[in-house]
């Protein structure tokens, strides 16, 4: 794992679409659930459909750019943008309950970071539950979504989704790929999206994985960071595939479980290192164990069977772990290796629950 990956140069209040009011009130619902863990609520698309409208971003920059230029006259002034590059890690197991519905498991491997969950009910789109890491909005190390200030730019994290889930039961999580070739489309017929915003476009507008592809086809993809990603998308019929995408063209793999390496036939089997095997040989065990069925307990026991540095032998490892439940569209999380306590939250319902074992 490697340090660091966005910047954004701005506060959310630099969204068109959506006015000072309702990014203030998003601000205004910031809440720290345990250190460095937040939760927010937007009951709006943050100015989305607008950053559609206009053509999206070919790159970070490109995305940096649009969000200060939207600053215009603002209280803060201008904010400079500041890309960085960096790695990340992840796991991804995809089962079906003893009920029959689907679930997902996601671990997010990372630097120990500060991150929000981000409720999303915008109008014209689904509801959400997503997943961002406030290191990327590139506000500073000491940044925290505390005080007015701060809270309001963390709206911004509307755009850097590392994962989620949407009120339609379909999940999409980032991972890197493995290499170092970067996803750079130039169809001149198409807007283009960095991929933390092709994962709000899928959350926001995707009711299977079939619309979730379709949805992706339609735009140039580029990669956000210096190094190759790819997807899981799963949805509430039970289809679960990788999207990767090597010689400019997007492949898609079906697959009930990812690492950080390539499943396309393209590539297959380029990846990042040992652990990155040695954690897609335990999940495989582990479904092929339960003939791909368990229930949320032991989804969430796997996933904690490849955590990334479990004793915390240096500063980070896994950050999050999730467990996605599409039938019912909840997000269950597990924040920095505990396996005691959890926090769920339901897509499409102003409802939250948590507890300890």
């Amino acid at each position: 794992m490697k340090k660091s990956f966005i910047s954004i140069a701005f506060a959310a209040m630099a969204l068109v679409s959506c006015s000072k009011n309702e990014l203030g009130k998003a601000g205004d619902t910031v809440k720290e659930l345990k250190t460095d863990f937040y939760t927010m609520t937007v009951n709006s698309d943050a100015g989305f459909e607008n950053f559609l409208n206009k053509g999206g971003a070919s790159s970070t920059d490109e995305l940096a750019e649009y969000l200060s230029n939207m600053l215009s006259a603002g209280p803060f002034g201008k904010l400079e943008c500041n890309p960085q590059t960096g790695d990340f890690a992840c796991s991804a197991l995809h089962v079906a309950n003893p009920l029959g519905s689907q679930m997902l498991g996601r671990n997010f491997d990372w630097d120990n970071c500060k991150a929000m969950v981000i409720r999303s009910f915008p109008k014209n789109a689904y509801a959400s539950i997503s997943t961002s890491n406030l290191d990327f909005l590139g506000f500073g190390e000491d940044y925290e979504p505390k005080g007015m200030i701060n809270q309001y730019k963390a709206t911004a994290a509307v755009y850097v989704p590392m994962d989620g889930i949407n009120e339609k039961g379909v999940v999409i999580a980032d991972l890197m790929a493995g290499d170092k070739e970067l996803t750079d489309q130039n169809d001149e017929s198409k807007k283009n999206l960095t991929t933390t915003t092709a994962i709000r476009l899928v959350l926001n507008y995707a009711a299977d994985v079939d619309e979730a592809l379709n949805l992706l086809r339609q735009y140039n993809i580029h990669s956000d960071i210096g190094s190759a990603h790819h997807f899981i998308i799963a949805d509430a019929k039970g289809a679960s595939v990788a999207v990767e995408w090597t010689g400019g063209e997007m492949k898609v793999t079906p697959t009930d479980v990812l690492n950080n390496h390539y499943l396309c036939s393209e590539k297959q089997g380029i990846g990042s290192g040992e652990e990155s095997w040695a954690h897609e040989a335990k999940l495989l065990e582990l479904r092929a164990a339960g003939d791909g069925v368990m229930d949320s307990e032991e989804l969430t026991d796997a996933m904690f069977e490849v955590l990334s540095l479990p004793d915390g032998s240096y500063y980070g490892g896994t950050q999050w772990t999730i467990v996605y439940d599409l039938a019912e569209c909840s997000a269950t999380y597990h924040w920095r290796r505990d396996r005691a306590e959890w926090f769920r939250f339901f897509a499409g319902k102003d409802i939250t629950a948590n507890g300890k074992k």
